[in-house]
């Protein structure tokens, strides 16, 4: 089970998301601007931030850098859909096309583990 913000604009995606992840066990928030962000992570330490493929990729950067500033030693996974990943500095990334699914919640995992055995 990991801590989980969700960050993105297209709320059919978020809700989509948010059904998985927590099917899956995890423990989800969401957040659609850089205000919400900088909140939830002033009380909530994050194992993973989800940032969404609906974020244009300018504001993914500023997005990412807020996250790296305000959200401790949290993993960034970036989702894209553009032909490759739009935030250099994520620790992952995951290409979006019909929606992510499984790969979403294995790749979480997989982020998780990596790192509660370090």
């Amino acid at each position: 089970m990991a801590n989980v913000l969700c960050i993105g604009i297209n709320d059919e995606a978020m809700s989509a998301r948010a059904l998985l992840l927590r099917d899956a066990g995890h423990i989800l928030s969401e957040a659609k601007d850089l205000r919400q962000v900088i909140t939830a992570c002033s009380g909530i330490e994050f194992d993973v931030v989800v940032i969404g493929d609906s974020l244009p990729a300018m504001e993914k950067l500023r997005v990412g850098d807020v996250v790296r500033r305000h959200c401790g030693r949290t993993k960034i996974l970036e989702l894209y859909s553009s032909s490759e990943p739009e935030l250099p500095a994520a620790d992952a990334h995951l290409a979006v096309k019909e929606g992510v699914g499984e790969p979403l919640v294995a790749t979480i995992n997989r982020m998780t583990a990596v790192r509660k055995s370090a």
